[in-house]
C-alpha cells in the first residue's frame, strides 16, 4: 500500500495513454498503483459516520427522508472502497471504472462482505447517455486529477448528466497544490468552482482536517448541488 503521496504509476506509458483502460491495467498489475491507500477515504468516512445520510450540514440534501436508499454513483471507483464504504451504510451503490483489474477484486470483495453493489466497466462519458437524472450522490475523489485537465468540464458536464435536479456533487479534490505535470495533474480549485456554475450551485467548501497524513493541506472538499435547470 502506498502512503497517497503520489498519484503517478513511474515509467509505465506515456500520458497521451491515460485515456485507455490498458494505462491504469498495467499499473494494477504490476503493483504500481500506489494511489491506492488500501482504505476508503477517511473525509468520507467521517463524514458517513457523523451525518449519515444528512448532508445539510455541509448545505446538501438530507437522503434519509426519500422512502428509498438513495444512489450513489463512485467514477474512477479502482478497487472500490468508498463504494463498498457506502453499500455498507445502506446506499444504493454502482462503482464505474474503465480499467478491469481493480473491478474483478471488488466484485471478488463484494461477495465476500454479501453486499448490494452494482460494478460497471465502462468510459464515464458514455454514462450520461445510459442513466440520465438518475443518481442522488456523485462522488468524485482522485478522478478528477486522473484525466486530461481538458476534459475537466466534460467531466462537469458528465456529473449534470447521470444527476437527478438537486442532487449532490461531492468532490474531494486533490491535489490542489500547483504541482506541475501528472498525473495527478494538479487542480485549480476557483477554475472548477467557475466551470461548474452552469449546472451546480456550490453549497460547502472546507480544508478537510481529516485527509490522510501525506494529503493534509493539498485535499480540498466541495459540495455542490445540482440546479433544477442547467445552463446549455
Amino acid at each position: 500500500m502506498g502512503d497517497g503521496s503520489s498519484v503517478r504509476p513511474e515509467g509505465i506509458r506515456p500520458e497521451s495513454d491515460i485515456n485507455a483502460p490498458g494505462f491504469w491495467d498495467a499499473a494494477y498489475r504490476e503493483d504500481r498503483d500506489n494511489w491506492d491507500m488500501g482504505t476508503p477515504t477517511p473525509v468520507f468516512t467521517d463524514l458517513l459516520e457523523r451525518l449519515g445520510m444528512d448532508l445539510r450540514e455541509l448545505g446538501g440534501p438530507d437522503f434519509s427522508h426519500f422512502g428509498r436508499a438513495p444512489r450513489v454513483l463512485v467514477p474512477c471507483s479502482g478497487r472500490g472502497y468508498d463504494a463498498l464504504l457506502f453499500a455498507e451504510r445502506g446506499w444504493e451503490t454502482t462503482a464505474l471504472d474503465f480499467s478491469a483489474e481493480p473491478l474483478q477484486w471488488l466484485e471478488s470483495e463484494q461477495k465476500k462482505r454479501g453486499l448490494e453493489l452494482r460494478i460497471l466497466q465502462e468510459d464515464m462519458f458514455s454514462l450520461g447517455t445510459k442513466h440520465p437524472a438518475h443518481y442522488d450522490l456523485l462522488l468524485e475523489y482522485t478522478c478528477v486529477c486522473a484525466i486530461e485537465p481538458v476534459r475537466r468540464t466534460e467531466f462537469l458536464a458528465f456529473a449534470a448528466e447521470v444527476l437527478r435536479p438537486g442532487g449532490a456533487l461531492l468532490a474531494l479534490l486533490f491535489p490542489v497544490d500547483g504541482r506541475p505535470g501528472g498525473p495527478p495533474f494538479s487542480i485549480d480549485v476557483e477554475e472548477f468552482k467557475r466551470e461548474a456554475e452552469k449546472a451546480f450551485t456550490l453549497a460547502h467548501e472546507s480544508t478537510p482536517e481529516t485527509s490522510v497524513k501525506p494529503r493534509r493541506g493539498r485535499e480540498r472538499l466541495l459540495l455542490f448541488v445540482k440546479k433544477e435547470e442547467v445552463k446549455k
